[in-house]
């Protein structure tokens, strides 16, 4: 009976450290997600330490903790501090799971983006070639391949290596559209970054082929008329000023405009941006006639754009106490506002300022920019 109480007694400290432990691990991803990464590290090294009186220096259970202490190292910059950690990770699955179990390559490919971030290429393309070759022993022509395939293409373009990155892009292309199909969303980011890598090597005309069936997949998959095929045709219609084929361009950069407009609204900085392209390819075929209303348009959407940045740095400047410097960004706001078609904005910018001048007790000059805002309100 002393016995079986004995063990009631120690599983219940052993529930009471795990719910602390959980705690822990709770409030230290509150804070990461707050950008609070030094009052994050003391309690995740706390529960990495608890673990560590808990389980053998060796055990797999830790894994979870040694990761996620590196990661907060990474995020600090304190790389080699999560180095060791990636390492000491990957000791222990090794020990664990034996050298070419697929249970490392996660460890292998985190390891190869620390390596990249800290400029050591080299080392970092070990990894993802190791990740590679444990996955093909293991499960070849399956997803994960893909992912890894695309892993480290992803990295050959970080390094400019675009050369190299090809026949991965292309290796993982070939698995995911056996795997999901040939009209599966999961190839559109794959046959964009394999546009890039063609077109980064002035290789255009091969690079028409993957943005061509990107938009298709996209068209299948959403309707013509969805803002992700937007994008899409941006990207065409790029490759085709490239080339300069304008002609080709300009009926895709007016289907990307009606779309950005319908999705994002007329006074979007997308709608801004496609405004933009279309005056460009417009000017670019000599269409000056057409391509000056466009430019207008689009020179009003940014000007509308920028006085709304201007306004937002200015209240943020105001809520922090420096009154002179949100002053300062209020007038070039009305400045800039003064100048656009419609008065919303300038208004807008008025009474903000007004605001700010009450708190300043300079109520004069607030009454006379209040009075100008309903003015150009009526």
């Amino acid at each position: 009976m002393r016995l079986l109480l004995l063990a009631a007694l120690v599983c219940a400290a052993a529930d009471g450290v795990a719910d602390d432990l959980a705690v822990l691990r709770a409030r230290a991803a509150a804070l990461i997600a707050q950008g609070k990464y030094e009052k994050a590290e003391p309690l995740l090294a706390e529960v990495l330490a608890a673990r560590e009186k808990e389980l053998a220096a060796d055990d797999a259970g830790l894994g979870p903790d040694l990761r996620a202490l590196a990661a907060l190292y990474r995020a600090e910059g304190r790389s080699a501090e999560a180095e060791t950690l990636y390492l000491r990770d990957l000791q222990i699955l090794e020990k664990s799971e034996g050298s070419s179990s697929p249970a490392l390559v996660a460890d292998l490919k985190l390891l190869g983006g620390l390596y990249a971030a800290m400029n050591r290429p080299a080392d970092a393309e070990k990894q993802y070639l190791r990740a590679i070759a444990i996955r093909l022993g293991a499960t070849p022509d399956s997803l994960d391949l893909a992912h890894d395939y695309a892993d480290l293409a992803a990295f050959y373009i970080s390094q400019k290596r675009f050369a190299v990155a090809e026949p991965n892009l292309r290796r993982a292309i070939d698995i995911t559209q056996k795997a999901d199909g040939r009209d599966a969303t999961s190839l559109v980011p794959l046959l964009d970054s394999l546009a890039t890598v063609l077109i980064e090597q002035k290789n255009y005309e091969p690079a028409e082929a993957p943005l061509r069936r990107a938009l298709s997949i996209e068209e299948i998959a959403s309707g013509p008329k969805h803002p992700d095929v937007a994008p899409r045709l941006d990207r065409l219609a790029m490759l085709y000023d490239l080339e300069k084929r304008y002609a080709e361009a300009e009926p895709l950069y007016r289907r990307s405009f009606a779309i950005w407009e319908s999705a994002t609204g007329p006074s979007s900085p997308e709608t801004a941006t496609a405004l933009d392209n279309l005056a460009v390819t417009l000017a670019s075929q000599d269409k000056f006639a057409e391509a000056e209303p466009v430019y207008r348009r689009s020179l009003a959407l940014h000007e509308t754009v920028a006085v709304a940045a201007l306004n937002n740095l200015a209240m943020d400047l105001e809520g922090g106490g420096r009154d002179a410097a949100a002053e300062r960004y209020y007038k070039q706001a009305i400045t800039l506002a003064e100048r656009l078609p419609s008065h919303d904005m300038l208004a807008f910018t008025l009474h903000n300022y007004a605001g700010l001048l009450r708190k300043l007790h300079r109520d004069f000059e607030a009454r006379r920019a209040e009075a100008r805002a309903k003015e150009l309100e009526n």
